[in-house]
């Protein structure tokens, strides 16, 4: 069954990601493995089925000045690991003055109607046209392509109903075979606050309502994506125990040592070697990074390694 995806780069973010060391994440082969959870058979991702919708965020409204270039190595590690089967489509991100009303309270301790409180001028920063470009980009391949039988959302963002509803119609219309609508709501299983909006799930013929975390941890990109021109790094904020790792990486990239940081990285990409009065581990220790008991024998093995190079 001929599948086209979805994804508000955004929603997914702040519903799954944010905050968590699944940050660094391949969306081809979590929504590859949510396919087979959903059901849907036999759905089938042929070449740039996947698109995802995001926005360059702007440097003035970043919590922190390393924001904008994490988010373009994430963008361009995208393009080097999935680049045949992800499309990206950006928006933009505007930052303008303007007046709300503020929450305020009467002498009995009641909020105010925002009508009858004060209005402050606030900056208001917002990621703009994605919803849009999702509605445009749905509606256009459900009515042009006649071979696609399947599409898949993954929002909670209910700004797509009216998508939704045209595509149902066009189904209605018997124009052409129906196409599916599935929706993935991007939420943890573990977050009991965020719940999917059942005015969006009621247009879909099916929905799952959550992820996993054993389903992100799974789906993440290897630390380093290399690509034809430039290779993408995982920013060392990004991983659970930053600080562990970005002492690791100090420690090989030294002189006389690794020499620099890719270098280090090169080391981190082969297995450990054994070493006496050290424990050892399975598999590569760059993708062990986000494991605290790992993490430390790499640390161990890096010191050791470091010292030894000292020495010698």
């Amino acid at each position: 069954m001929k599948t086209r995806v979805y994804i508000d780069g955004y929603n997914l973010y702040f519903g799954c990601l944010k905050g968590t060391p699944f940050k660094w994440l391949d969306p081809v082969s979590l929504i590859e493995t949510l396919l087979v959870r959903s059901g849907a058979p036999e759905s089938a991702l042929d070449e740039l089925a996947v698109k995802f919708f995001t926005a360059e965020i702007s440097e003035r409204a970043a919590s922190d000045r390393s924001s904008l270039n994490d988010q373009r190595s994430y963008h361009l590690a995208l393009n080097n690991h999935c680049s045949n089967r992800l499309q990206t489509i950006k928006g933009n991100y505007s930052i303008d003055k303007t007046k709300f009303p503020k929450v305020e309270h009467d002498e009995r301790g009641k909020e105010k109607e925002p009508r009858s409180s004060e209005r402050v001028k606030i900056w208001k920063m917002e990621e703009k046209q994605s919803d849009v470009n999702v509605a445009l980009e749905a509606v256009y391949d459900a009515v042009t392509d006649l071979t696609l039988e399947h599409i898949v959302f993954v929002t909670n963002d209910t700004d797509i109903i009216p998508a939704l509803r045209k595509i149902q119609h066009h189904n209605e219309l018997k124009l052409r075979k129906p196409v599916k609508i599935g929706l993935i709501i991007p939420t943890r299983k573990s977050d009991t606050e965020r719940k999917g909006n059942k005015s969006l799930k009621d247009c879909a013929d099916w929905t799952i309502e959550y992820i996993h975390d054993e389903e992100l941890q799974a789906a993440r990109l290897p630390c380093r994506v290399f690509g034809p021109r430039k290779t993408a790094s995982k920013p060392i904020s990004w991983f659970k125990n930053s600080e562990k790792v970005q002492e690791i990486l100090n420690l090989l990239s030294q002189k006389g040592i690794e020499g620099s940081v890719p270098k280090a990285w090169k080391w981190l990409e082969r297995p450990l070697h054994p070493a006496d009065g050290l424990e050892n581990i399975e598999g590569i220790p760059a993708e062990l990074m986000d494991d605290d008991t790992a993490l430390e024998i790499i640390h161990q093995h890096a010191k050791a390694y470091a010292d030894y190079k000292k020495r010698s």
